[in-house]
Protein backbone atom coordinates (compact mmCIF):
# COMPACT_ATOMS: atom_id res chain seq x y z
CA UNK A 1 0.00 0.00 0.00
CA UNK A 2 1.53 3.70 -0.67
CA UNK A 3 2.17 5.97 1.63
CA UNK A 4 -1.00 8.45 2.50
CA UNK A 5 -0.32 11.86 0.62
CA UNK A 6 -0.32 15.08 2.92
CA UNK A 7 0.17 19.06 1.24
CA UNK A 8 1.69 21.70 3.15
CA UNK A 9 0.68 25.27 2.36
CA UNK A 10 2.76 27.72 3.24
CA UNK A 11 4.33 30.52 1.85
CA UNK A 12 7.41 30.72 4.33
CA UNK A 13 10.30 29.37 2.83
CA UNK A 14 11.58 28.50 6.42
CA UNK A 15 8.76 27.09 7.96
CA UNK A 16 8.66 24.26 4.58
CA UNK A 17 12.24 23.33 5.34
CA UNK A 18 11.67 22.95 9.18
CA UNK A 19 8.61 20.67 8.41
CA UNK A 20 10.79 18.75 5.81
CA UNK A 21 13.49 18.02 8.28
CA UNK A 22 10.70 17.54 11.48
CA UNK A 23 9.08 14.95 9.35
CA UNK A 24 12.19 12.81 8.05
CA UNK A 25 13.82 13.22 11.54
CA UNK A 26 10.30 11.73 13.06
CA UNK A 27 10.17 9.04 10.39
CA UNK A 28 6.59 10.42 10.00
CA UNK A 29 5.35 7.57 6.97
CA UNK A 30 3.57 10.07 4.18
CA UNK A 31 4.19 11.99 0.90
CA UNK A 32 4.51 15.03 1.46
CA UNK A 33 3.35 17.81 -1.24
CA UNK A 34 4.30 21.41 -0.58
CA UNK A 35 2.50 24.54 -2.15
CA UNK A 36 4.42 28.23 -1.28
CA UNK A 37 0.52 30.03 -1.88
CA UNK A 38 -3.01 29.75 -2.17
CA UNK A 39 -3.06 29.95 -5.90
CA UNK A 40 -0.38 26.44 -6.54
CA UNK A 41 -2.80 25.19 -3.39
CA UNK A 42 -5.92 24.95 -5.09
CA UNK A 43 -4.13 23.69 -8.67
CA UNK A 44 -2.93 21.09 -6.39
CA UNK A 45 -6.32 20.29 -5.42
CA UNK A 46 -7.66 20.38 -8.73
CA UNK A 47 -9.49 23.87 -7.83
CA UNK A 48 -8.90 25.16 -10.62
CA UNK A 49 -8.91 25.00 -14.45
CA UNK A 50 -10.15 21.28 -15.48
CA UNK A 51 -7.97 19.39 -13.62
CA UNK A 52 -9.69 16.10 -11.96
CA UNK A 53 -8.98 16.96 -8.25
CA UNK A 54 -6.68 16.15 -6.04
CA UNK A 55 -4.18 13.97 -5.58
CA UNK A 56 -4.91 9.91 -5.02
CA UNK A 57 -4.69 8.90 -1.09
CA UNK A 58 -4.51 12.77 -0.14
CA UNK A 59 -5.73 12.71 3.61
CA UNK A 60 -4.88 15.96 4.75
CA UNK A 61 -4.34 19.70 4.19
CA UNK A 62 -1.97 21.11 5.87
CA UNK A 63 -2.81 24.97 5.86
CA UNK A 64 -1.51 28.46 6.51
CA UNK A 65 -4.11 31.19 6.95
CA UNK A 66 -1.89 34.32 6.69
CA UNK A 67 -0.25 34.39 3.09
CA UNK A 68 -0.17 36.64 -0.11
CA UNK A 69 -2.95 36.73 -3.03
CA UNK A 70 -5.33 33.79 -2.17
CA UNK A 71 -5.07 33.40 1.58
CA UNK A 72 -5.87 30.32 3.48
CA UNK A 73 -9.31 31.10 4.31
CA UNK A 74 -10.30 31.07 1.01
CA UNK A 75 -8.48 28.08 0.17
CA UNK A 76 -10.74 26.38 2.84
CA UNK A 77 -13.98 27.91 1.51
CA UNK A 78 -13.01 26.73 -1.78
CA UNK A 79 -12.13 23.12 -0.35
CA UNK A 80 -15.45 22.97 1.53
CA UNK A 81 -17.74 24.14 -1.58
CA UNK A 82 -16.37 21.13 -3.78
CA UNK A 83 -18.27 17.79 -3.52
CA UNK A 84 -14.69 16.12 -4.41
CA UNK A 85 -13.14 17.85 -1.67
CA UNK A 86 -15.73 18.53 0.39
CA UNK A 87 -14.71 15.94 3.42
CA UNK A 88 -11.08 16.48 3.06
CA UNK A 89 -9.73 16.77 6.54
CA UNK A 90 -7.88 20.67 6.74
CA UNK A 91 -5.48 21.89 9.43
CA UNK A 92 -4.83 25.19 9.78
CA UNK A 93 -1.09 25.87 11.21
CA UNK A 94 -1.01 29.40 11.79
CA UNK A 95 1.33 31.72 13.99
CA UNK A 96 -1.80 33.54 15.34
CA UNK A 97 -3.28 31.97 18.49
CA UNK A 98 -6.29 34.44 18.45
CA UNK A 99 -9.63 33.55 19.23
CA UNK A 100 -10.98 35.75 15.96
CA UNK A 101 -9.22 33.33 13.45
CA UNK A 102 -9.61 30.23 15.82
CA UNK A 103 -13.07 31.07 15.29
CA UNK A 104 -13.29 31.83 11.84
CA UNK A 105 -11.18 28.61 10.97
CA UNK A 106 -13.69 26.43 12.66
CA UNK A 107 -16.64 28.15 10.72
CA UNK A 108 -15.24 27.93 7.17
CA UNK A 109 -14.86 23.92 8.00
CA UNK A 110 -11.25 23.35 9.51
CA UNK A 111 -10.81 19.91 11.38
CA UNK A 112 -8.08 21.07 13.76
CA UNK A 113 -6.16 24.50 14.48
CA UNK A 114 -2.75 24.19 14.81
CA UNK A 115 -0.46 27.60 16.39
CA UNK A 116 2.96 27.43 14.95
CA UNK A 117 5.63 27.14 17.89
CA UNK A 118 9.63 27.94 18.18
CA UNK A 119 10.92 24.31 19.91
CA UNK A 120 14.98 24.32 20.21
CA UNK A 121 14.97 20.71 20.74
CA UNK A 122 13.32 19.70 18.23
CA UNK A 123 11.84 22.18 15.41
CA UNK A 124 8.88 20.62 13.87
CA UNK A 125 8.03 17.80 15.88
CA UNK A 126 4.59 19.34 17.16
CA UNK A 127 3.92 19.56 12.99
CA UNK A 128 5.43 16.19 12.65
CA UNK A 129 2.63 14.75 15.44
CA UNK A 130 -0.22 15.99 14.10
CA UNK A 131 0.73 15.00 10.46
CA UNK A 132 1.55 11.28 12.02
CA UNK A 133 -1.94 11.48 13.58
CA UNK A 134 -3.96 12.25 10.28
CA UNK A 135 -1.68 9.71 8.41
CA UNK A 136 -1.72 6.90 10.77
CA UNK A 137 -4.01 7.30 13.81
CA UNK A 138 -7.55 8.77 12.09
CA UNK A 139 -9.59 6.71 9.80
CA UNK A 140 -10.46 7.97 6.92
CA UNK A 141 -13.49 6.49 4.68
CA UNK A 142 -11.95 3.50 2.46
CA UNK A 143 -8.66 4.06 3.91
CA UNK A 144 -7.22 2.43 7.18
CA UNK A 145 -4.28 4.09 8.73
CA UNK A 146 -0.55 3.34 7.69
CA UNK A 147 0.67 1.83 11.29
CA UNK A 148 0.76 -1.43 12.38
CA UNK A 149 -2.79 -2.58 12.83
CA UNK A 150 -4.51 -5.33 10.57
Amino acid sequence: MSNPVVLIVDNDEDFLYIARRALEREHVRADVRFARNGTEALSLLGLVDDHLGPPINLVAVFLDLNMPGVNGLEVLRRVRENACTKDLPVVVVSTSSRSSDLRLSYRYGANSYVVKRFEPAGPGRYLAQAVRYWCELNHVTGRAPTGNDS
